[in-house]
């Protein structure tokens, strides 16, 4: 069976210029473009980190002051600062812990430092360093502990000492503790490498008469994640789907809305009066005259518009086959002007 292209063609014109269609097809339009626009920012998928365990590391210093016989505080003193007339030495205790600790091995150092030294404006300038003492060795468990002390009539005298050799009598002495761990482990199924590094010092304030510490406590806790990937969705229109989905159909389905829009668009304006009529479009009106009682036939627009300033009559306008029609109705008398449609001239 043929099927007439022309008829078709003449079809989809009728039903395209419909206003109903056309106000259908413009909702549609305008709710898949609100979609596309919403979808541009949209992400196709979606990063979660889930927290699968946790691990910290402390390193504590605790302090004891053996002291000189005094009628205050006995033989031993800790707190967190001291009288300085009555310190003799001190005993000290270094503890390190790694949780979970059953899973990790490594290794550990702690030392002790003094450092002499004058200040040059606001530079300070070291002039000796000596090391007072150094352990090291392995974790036990993700943890060590170390005991050690401090001889302070030793360390003044080594001090006195020093000041003699270098001729200076206002040294600044600066005691520091260092400790650091290298560390690795396998923990909810991921390798841990890690590095602790805890520094304190042994502080001196000769105006107050007080000696005190500073840092004496570290801890440090870090997160293990993993890292989840999921699609995202996007309900529209009451329909639930994948975001890398809809940024493909809801544009295509606007291409799809938008195009026969355009069509009947186009079709309607090409159906409208042509712009030699310019300046009377405004008192044009689409129809077909009735009760036409006699016809007076005119020959160009010209007549037509000289018409329209004579009885100042609305135009109306209709196609007739392939012709486009203008009509002025005085009096049951229809002045009527005729124009072929360009494309039809053309092919005649």
């Amino acid at each position: 069976m043929k099927i007439d292209r022309d008829l078709i063609e003449e079809y989809l014109k009728k039903y395209l210029t419909k206003k109903a269609v056309l106000g259908v097809l413009v909702v549609l339009v305008l709710v898949f473009s609100f979609y596309s626009v919403k979808l541009m920012g949209a992400q196709s998928y979606s990063v979660i980190n889930k927290r699968v365990a946790t691990y910290t590391q402390e390193g504590v210093l605790l302090h004891t002051a053996l002291l000189k016989n005094n009628t205050l505080y006995g033989d031993t003193l800790s707190r967190e600062e001291y009288p300085i007339p009555l310190v003799e030495n001190f005993l000290f205790t270094y503890r390190y812990r790694f949780n979970p600790g059953d899973v990790v091995r490594g290794n550990y150092s702690l030392t002790g430092k003094v450092t002499y030294s004058v200040n040059k404006g606001n530079q300070e300038v070291v002039l000796w360093e000596e090391e007072l003492f150094s352990e090291r060795g392995k974790l036990d468990n993700g943890k060590f502990l170390v005991n050690f002390g401090l001889n302070l009539e030793q360390l003044n005298n080594r001090t006195n000492e020093i000041s003699e050799e270098l001729g200076l009598k206002r040294l600044n002495r600066k005691i520091t503790f260092e400790a650091k761990v290298d560390l690795i482990g396998v923990i909810a199924g991921k390798e841990v490498k890690e590095s602790f590094t805890h520094t304190m010092n042994f502080m001196q304030d000769s105006t107050a008469g007080l000696y005190y510490f500073t840092n004496e406590k570290q801890t440090t806790q870090e997160v293990l994640t993993n890292t989840i990937t999921r699609e995202t969705s996007v309900r529209i229109l009451g329909i639930t789907t994948r975001v890398s989905t809809a940024k493909k159909v809801i544009p295509a389905l606007l291409l799809l809305f938008l195009t026969p829009l355009l069509g009947g668009v186009y079709t309607i304006r090409s159906q409208m009066p042509p712009r030699e009529f310019k300046g009377l479009e405004a008192f044009m009106i689409e129809g077909v005259p009735q009760h036409v009682s006699k016809k007076v036939f005119l020959a160009s627009k010209e007549d037509l518009k000289k018409t329209f300033d004579l009885v100042d009559k609305p135009i109306m306008h209709y196609k007739d086959g392939d012709e486009d029609v203008y009509v002025i109705v005085d009096e049951g008398i229809a002045y009527e002007y005729r124009e072929m449609n360009p494309k039809e001239q053309e092919n005649a």
